[in-house]
């Protein structure tokens, strides 16, 4: 069986650095395919070819190569990229089955607006940007979209709100987090600075009516001696 993504995929290059640098400046991209108990292959890319079907179909699509006539399954298993210039250098690929189980890292985006979260002050923090999961190779998300039009700092967004798909098993608990919502420092002190003016408040609300209370008992013992000493006087 083949995927619906196929590239060509030329053998017969030479190993080492100065063979790789050369092929990077013809816009080519050196690769080497590997599994299922056979020697490691070296190969060559076409470098647009391979970055259009990438953009098409994800970093975890079953691609069909096509080896010197050969069809072979595989993955894309790792990726080398130039720090400055974000440049693919090297692709890692591993022959497969169509229904071989796989463990593979699959992106995490937040669709909607998290109005709740707003009005309670706060942000949309992401606590997790790749879910891994196991999964058949014929069946593997390429993203999993976290809603959070719902979400609010009391009800985050977990692992167990994501579609998974058949036969997908998340490989962490399903109470993890994905999105939380966070009172920024700033809406915390005021908060915490309107608690305390509230409380001083409500204990000089206290203070001045124990002393009130404190007055009219005062009076009322002074009340008895002012009539004992108007009869005294009689």
């Amino acid at each position: 069986m083949s995927s619906e993504i196929k590239l060509e995929a030329n053998t017969g290059r030479d190993q080492g650095s100065r063979s790789s640098r050369r092929l990077r400046r013809e816009d080519k991209i050196p690769a080497v395919v590997y599994g299922q108990g056979k020697d490691p292959l070296p190969v060559t890319l076409d470098r647009p070819k391979f970055r259009a079907a990438l953009n098409a179909a994800g970093p975890n699509a079953v691609i069909t190569l096509d080896v010197d006539g050969n069809d072979c399954l595989t993955i894309v298993k790792n990726m080398q990229r130039d720090p400055i210039a974000n440049r693919v250098t090297h692709v890692d690929f591993m022959l497969i089955d169509i229904d071989q189980r796989l463990i593979v890292d699959v992106p995490i985006t937040l669709t909607g607006d998290a109005v709740l979260v707003r009005q309670e002050g706060a942000v949309v923090q992401q606590q997790m940007m790749t879910l891994t999961v196991e999964s058949p190779a014929g069946n593997i998300p390429q993203v999993f979209e976290a809603d959070i039009s719902e979400m609010s700092i009391e009800n985050p967004i977990r692992v167990s709100d994501l579609e998974m798909g058949s036969g997908v098993v998340p490989q962490v608990e399903e109470d993890s987090l994905i999105a939380i919502g966070q009172r920024s420092r700033a809406a915390v002190a005021a908060e915490d600075a309107e608690g305390a003016e509230a409380t001083a408040s409500a204990d000089g609300d206290k203070a001045a009516a124990e002393g009130a209370k404190g007055d009219k008992k005062e009076g009322d013992e002074k009340k008895p001696a002012e009539k004992k000493s108007s009869e005294e006087k009689k």
